[in-house]
């Protein structure tokens, strides 16, 4: 059952069933509405793509003068499409996770793409197949979604394994459920392999989606990527707007990650142990897998969850649940 699917399919089993737990929700703007920044008047001065890389860079604090690889764009989906054209301009192949976010693969289809697949559910399969002719690029979250986890040391082990087989080879790591304002220690790790391309945006964090993000990418890659980036850049608007945001609202995405963790707390209070997790969920998020058919959760406990198919997977003994529907 594809996502679209089930958003039908559960618009009747709630109406039908309005006593059951919901946890199938899943527009974290329309739970968060009341967190969103105010929007303000547009400032009269130009907010300057560079500026705003420092500014970036400042907050999750790298070191100064690195600004230089960090590509501005309108956010991970725009970067993305810049960059999967560019791969398919040099004959890359794309490897992406076939239980994630469906957006990737459209993307990747629009952009023409030579694509491969990897499970992520219940737990990571990565590529190791040697190099071949053609260079090679992996998509992937940090944390993983919905696995709800962080990647650990076995993961950065075989990411960082698959990278050093070949020098062409890339990880993008979509790291866009980033609540802090570091990032995590395996996102770090990666980074420091020099052949990691870390994705962020305020999408999450600032509830604002498609509005401004960052590509940040290797010193080797900057010549390359860097004029694909400059030719397409997000309107004197949304850049305003993101200036406003990580100035004005810096500590908006803790907000967000308490209520997510207030949310989680209440999502377990509810989940009964006969229905048991597939991994720890140590990071800020609203997903969260368990082991069951979605429809026999829902027949045996009352609670609807989304099936994992919803997310591309295979797995029909996958259910996710969300926690949005027990935020305040």
């Amino acid at each position: 059952m594809t996502f679209a699917q089930f958003q039908q399919v559960r618009e009747s089993i709630l109406r039908e069933r309005p006593k059951l737990r919901d946890c199938s929700a899943t527009n974290l703007y329309a739970a968060l509405a009341r967190h969103m920044p105010t929007a303000t008047l547009a400032p009269a001065v130009q907010v300057h793509r560079c500026h705003l890389a420092t500014e970036w860079g400042n907050y999750f604090g790298f070191p100064a003068g690195g600004s230089r690889r960090a590509l501005i764009s309108s956010g991970v989906r725009d970067s993305l499409a810049l960059l999967f054209r560019h791969y398919t301009g040099i004959g890359a192949r794309l490897w992406l996770p076939s239980d994630n976010y469906p957006v990737y693969g459209e993307l990747g289809r629009a952009a023409g793409m030579d694509m491969r697949e990897f499970p992520t559910l219940g737990e990571p399969l990565w590529p190791a197949s040697a190099p071949d002719a053609v260079p090679e690029i992996l998509l992937v979250t940090n944390p993983l979604k919905p696995l709800g986890r962080w990647l650990a040391g076995d993961d950065v082990s075989a990411l960082s394994a698959w990278l050093a087989d070949d020098s062409r080879r890339r990880v993008l790591l979509d790291t866009v459920y980033t609540f802090e304002n570091r990032f995590h220690p395996t996102t770090l790790q990666l980074l420091a392999t020099g052949q990691t391309i870390l994705l962020h945006s305020l999408t999450k964090g600032w509830l604002q989606p498609r509005l401004f993000g960052v590509a940040l990418v290797p010193e080797s890659d900057v010549d390359d990527l860097a004029p694909i980036f400059r030719a397409h850049p997000p309107s004197q608007s949304n850049l305003a707007r993101a200036h406003e945001l990580m100035v004005t609202y810096n500590v908006t995405p803790s907000i967000i990650a308490r209520e997510l963790e207030i949310a989680r707390s209440r999502l377990a209070q509810v989940v009964p142990t006969e229905v048991k997790s597939l991994a720890d969920g140590d990071a800020p998020g609203y997903f969260f897998p368990v082991a069951g058919h979605w429809n026999e959760i829902l027949e045996k406990q009352h609670i609807l969850g989304l099936p994992a198919t919803a997310f591309g997977s295979a797995r029909m003994d996958i259910t996710i649940l969300s926690s949005l529907s027990f935020l305040a």
